[in-house]
Formats: C-alpha cells, structure tokens, sequence
C-alpha cells in the first residue's frame, strides 16, 4: 500500500485524538507527497493540531503513545486563495496560440540582362521573364505551439465544484504515513509537521505576492513554475500548467498541482456520533 497524506474538510480544530468534530468529509489523498492545492487551502492560518488517523503508533504501549501531530487551518480564507490561483491557471491553459511574424515575401528574380542584339529584340518583343515566373510564395505565419490544456479547464471547473460542495469550518491536512517513513519518535515527527504546516504559510504568501492583474499574475506564475525565484514565489516551482500538471507516474512532473478530489478516502474518519458509538461498542465487546 502507497504511503499518503490525506485532506478533509470539518467542523473544529481537533484538540486530541477523541476530540471528534460534528461534522467531516474527505477532500483527497495523495500517494508518497503533498501537492500544492493542498498547501493553498491549508494556508488560512495553519496551525498544529490532534492527528485523527492514529492514537499513537502501532507499536506503543498503551500508556507510552507516541503523539502525532496533523495541521489544520480555516477552510474559507485557503479556499479564496484557490479560486484567485485558479483564475491564473485558467488564463494560461486558455490562452490562443500566438502568431509568429511572418517571412517578409521575396522580391522576384531580376531578368537576366541581354548582351547581344538578339537577346534585346527577344527582351523587347518578349513578355519580361518576371511576369513569366511565377509570384513568390508567401510563407505561412508559424504559431507557438498550443499549451496542451484540453484537460485542464475541466479539471479546474470540477475542483471548484467539489470545494464548494464539501466546504466546512475547517480543513484537516494528515501526513503522518508519509512521517513515519523516515520517523518514529515524537519529536522528529513533530519536526516534519511543523516543516509542512511552513510549506502550507509559504504557498499562501506566494500567492499573495503576485499581482492582481491577472494577465500580469499568470505570467509571472508560469515564470516561477520554471525558473526558481526568491522567497516566496519559489513556492512553484516545479509546477506545470497543463494537461501534465499532476504526471508523476510518467515524470513530467515531480511537484504535483493536485487536481484529484474524492471524498471517500483509505481512512475514512469518524464524526463525533460515529465515534462515541464506536466507543460504546467496544466497551460492550470487553
């Protein structure tokens, strides 16, 4: 089984791993990374929370648990941040190829000059030989070549949708599959969650940095995507913004945008009901 980090839309900032809110739904899960969708919607005040996947790890005692950390934030203020990234990448998915100036003609051939009297009566009485050669061939103007984005404006009006059906108080981002890979105790754990929750405040802050020019926004986001910029628009790079924007299996792209959205996750989290339920159910059992 892949290693995830899974996302989900709530109704509080879990305080402990029983701390249950009223209400949850999955957003998405991502093998062995974190996209950068997911770092945008965590951007509205990220902060450290209760993990809800796990109550410590699998090999604790039950009174030496390791504590796990997760990140949550406000749904509404990551949200319109997407929605003002989304308009950037649709303005570069959407853009018309671009003419390339085109070959000015060539100018026809100059008669060859007559050097004998019978060359002459031929040029007089002859129609010139540029009327004879045929018109020159006007090159065809050369287009840039299209973006390859017949995908992605569906992918971006489907993410909007889903946001929009799923959104909540709040958002609860879990890397902890994705921790334990190289960690198990709980301070370096806490060390890798915290370095995520950066990377979630850096995502906002290059958004922000961009202008509100939309034209001039995308462009400067095509540019960061491609070339590493400074502090915080070195935040894309990597990212494309085309149909390949989320092609890790093939290697167009190692830094995912993240457009694959379903609320039915590997772990799907109880709400508080289910969880008290769930609770009285196994203390029936004992």
């Amino acid at each position: 089984m892949a290693n995830r980090s899974y996302l989900y839309s709530l109704s509080n900032r879990p305080t402990s791993y029983a701390d249950r809110p009223e209400t949850i739904s999955g957003v998405s899960e991502w093998n062995y990374d974190v996209p950068f969708m997911y770092r945008l919607l965590m951007s509205g005040d990220p902060q450290l929370c209760a993990s809800l996947i796990a109550d410590g790890l699998d090999d604790d005692e039950a009174d030496e648990k390791v504590k796990l950390y997760a990140i949550s934030s406000n749904f509404e203020p990551g949200f319109a941040r997407v929605k003002r990234f989304i308009e950037m990448v649709r303005f570069l998915a959407t853009q018309a190829p671009t003419p390339s100036p085109a070959a000015p003609p060539t100018a026809p051939a100059a008669a060859p000059k007559a050097t004998s009297f019978i060359d002459q009566l031929k040029g007089w009485f002859s129609p010139s030989a540029a009327s004879k050669a045929p018109p020159a061939a006007v090159a065809p103007a050369a287009t840039t070549p299209a973006t390859g984005s017949t995908q992605l404006p569906k992918w971006l009006d489907d993410t909007l949708a889903f946001l929009e059906t799923h959104r909540d108080e709040h958002l609860l981002l879990e890397t902890v599959e994705l921790d334990t890979m190289s960690e198990s105790e709980e301070a370096p754990l806490r060390a890798c969650v915290e370095q995520e929750l950066a990377r979630c405040q850096q995502a906002g802050a290059a958004l922000d940095a961009l202008s509100q020019d939309i034209a001039a926004a995308a462009q400067l986001l095509r540019e960061a995507g491609a070339t590493k910029q400074a502090a915080p628009l070195d935040a894309f790079f990597g990212l494309r913004f085309d149909d390949d924007c989320d092609s890790t299996r093939s290697r167009a792209t190692e830094y995912p945008l993240g457009l694959q959205w379903h609320d039915v996750l590997y772990f799907g989290l109880f709400n508080r009901a289910e969880f008290e339920a769930a609770q009285r159910g196994d203390a029936a059992a004992a």
